[in-house]
């Protein structure tokens, strides 16, 4: 009796999988109202549920499974910080970008000259400054600091350094408004 009835079971999921087009199989994607793509797709899973059957003059719990289509997301994933990288020489440096979005920013020193280098970072309009220590050849230093929009001013500190050459600026853009 099991065997016969695992045998119509497979029969059924063979006969519902064949009758299913193929590219409902597949994920397709959802369009919001701006017609941009989501990463959410849908996906055909397997649902469980248990009927009552009345075989032979008794009533019997059967396991019966059917597909269903689900909407899959995936959870946000949260960019982090913002990051410039910059790399000094002597009496120059080489920005990693020359346009950062605004928030939560790690700035980080690579000496690769014979000099030892510091850095200073600020805004133009004159807020606070953001200081990295002197690092020496081979070195690297980082600092974590917020910015907001505007144009920031990257500059050598030790003296005379500034005004060979190591001076330079970047631009923080304000950051989009994510959509809910």
């Amino acid at each position: 009796m099991k065997q016969l009835l695992s045998l119509v079971l497979a029969a059924a999921v063979l006969s519902i999988a064949a009758t299913q087009p193929a590219s409902a199989a597949g994920p397709s994607p959802i369009r919001d109202a701006s017609t941009s793509v989501l990463n959410c797709h849908f996906e055909w899973k397997w649902k469980k549920y248990f009927k009552k059957v009345k075989l032979h003059g008794k009533v019997r719990k059967v396991v019966r499974y059917r597909r269903v289509r689900k909407q899959v997301c995936p959870p946000p994933v949260d960019p982090g910080p913002a990051r410039i990288g910059i790399k000094s020489y002597e009496f120059y440096f080489v920005l990693s970008a020359k346009t950062l979005l605004s928030g939560d920013t790690i700035a980080e020193l690579s000496n690769q000259g014979e000099d030892p280098h510091d850095l200073r970072i600020s805004k133009i309009d004159g807020s606070d400054e953001v200081a990295l220590p002197e690092t020496l050849p081979g070195g690297i230093n980082r600092a974590r600091f917020d910015t907001q929009p505007g144009t920031y001013r990257l500059w050598c500190s030790l003296p005379f350094h500034a005004e060979r050459g190591m001076d330079t600026t970047f631009k923080v853009e304000p950051a989009p408004i994510p959509p809910l």
